[in-house]
């Protein structure tokens, strides 16, 4: 079988669109659901975007709670808002159904001419994200657009297409603000400065096109009480990463932003080896490195995001040596990251083992050190014409 022919591709197009149907349908049938602060409907997340597009068109401010309509706080982007509005206008059902189409066209774009080491490889890539993409889905999220957009940055930087590398990272920042860990992947091409200069670009225009509906003033308050919402969004919650990592198993409470710091650190590491940077397995080991990182140093993880991690993670393993250690690892985040959420862990041991030792979060972890540890000591082997680098 070639992977790359139309066949295999619309055979992967169409069973994401399967997939993204019956999830939709699925939780449009789950009746709403009861939190302790109202009763939601479990696509609440949906319900959230699509509002905003309504607050930022009434100019009532898109930061605070609206607990007659959905639980929690839209904490995206004013630009996220106006995007919304290309779906706001449905009915629930056919806005959802396409929030959930587009999500899984990105992932599929992303994938679509991605290197794998073998056709066994590729297959069970699908096999081994499945469920995830299934969380994430349910949970009417935007991580599995993410890690899409991700993916095109990488692949557009190999390409050479610096224009629309800026253009995908740069959505994923007004998406979600940790979109700028991935900008790091920029230090490993040619071109730097045309990238800052398109990033810059790009920036200016998605912070700026909301003043068609806000007008300026509208736009700069509808800011500032974003910032103010962020300010005090740094709640007491460790999430799923290494800081409920270090609570849950040490007992240890070390200032979340001197977490964040060495982290930061340990990932920008690798960088020393710029030789290395000719090695595309180098490459895409940064690009996996850069998506598990926004996860696991993220106080607010929860599972549905972990999509963007459990992608990283098997980016990591096909490129890697693939000895016992490395299997063990992607076994073991298998088996607790994909799949403890699910009804093959009883929910005893969900309550008392997974839950308390925040084992969603671990594999992904120890995954990242291994990671870390591969780049460093990665010995490029001869180099092919690299189109990338030149």
């Amino acid at each position: 079988m070639k992977t790359n022919s139309k066949k295999y591709q619309y055979t992967i197009l169409a069973i994401l669109v399967l997939i993204a149907v019956a999830v939709t349908i699925q939780v449009l049938n789950i009746p709403p659901r009861n939190n302790g602060d109202g009763v939601f409907s479990h696509y609440n997340n949906y319900i959230i975007f699509k509002e905003s597009f309504f607050h930022l068109v009434n100019g009532t401010d898109l930061y605070i709670a609206y607990p007659d309509d959905f639980w929690d706080l839209y904490k995206y982007s004013p630009a996220f808002s106006l995007m919304m509005g290309a779906m706001a206008w449905m009915p629930d059902w056919a806005g959802l159904l396409c929030w959930n189409l587009i999500n899984v066209f990105v992932l599929f774009l992303g994938l679509r001419n991605f290197t794998f080491p073998s056709n066994r490889f590729r297959i069970f890539f699908w096999l081994f994200i499945l469920m995830e993409l299934f969380t994430s889905m349910q949970n009417s999220q935007c991580n599995v657009m993410i890690i899409g957009l991700f993916l095109l940055a990488y692949q557009s930087f190999e390409k050479k297409h610096v224009a629309m590398a800026a253009l995908f990272l740069v959505l994923t920042v007004f998406i979600k603000l940790f979109g700028l860990v991935a900008f790091a992947m920029f230090l490993l091409y040619p071109k730097k400065g045309k990238f800052i200069l398109y990033s810059a670009i790009w920036f200016v225009l998605f912070a700026l096109i909301p003043i068609v509906i806000t007008g300026w003033d509208g736009l700069i308050w509808q800011y500032q009480n974003w910032a103010d919402m962020l300010q005090h969004d740094h709640s007491s919650s460790t999430g799923l990463s290494v800081i409920g990592w270090l609570d849950s198993w040490f007992g240890l409470d070390p200032n979340k932003l001197a977490v964040v710091l060495v982290g930061g650190a340990i990932f920008l590491l690798p960088l020393i080896k710029f030789r290395s940077f000719m090695d595309k397995r180098f490459r895409i080991m940064f690009l996996a490195s850069a998506s598990i990182w926004v996860i696991i140093f993220n106080h607010k993880a929860e599972s549905a995001t972990f999509i963007i991690a459990v992608v990283a993670a098997y980016l990591w393993f096909s490129n890697s040596k693939k000895g016992w250690l490395e299997y063990a690892l992607i076994i073991f985040c298998f088996i607790f990251t994909v799949l403890s959420p699910t009804d093959v862990f009883p929910g005893f041991l969900k309550d008392n083992l997974v839950k308390p030792y925040v084992l969603k979060a671990v594999p992904c972890i120890f995954i990242w050190i291994m990671l870390t540890i591969d780049m460093l000591r990665l010995k490029p082997e001869t180099i092919e014409t690299d189109m990338a680098l030149r």
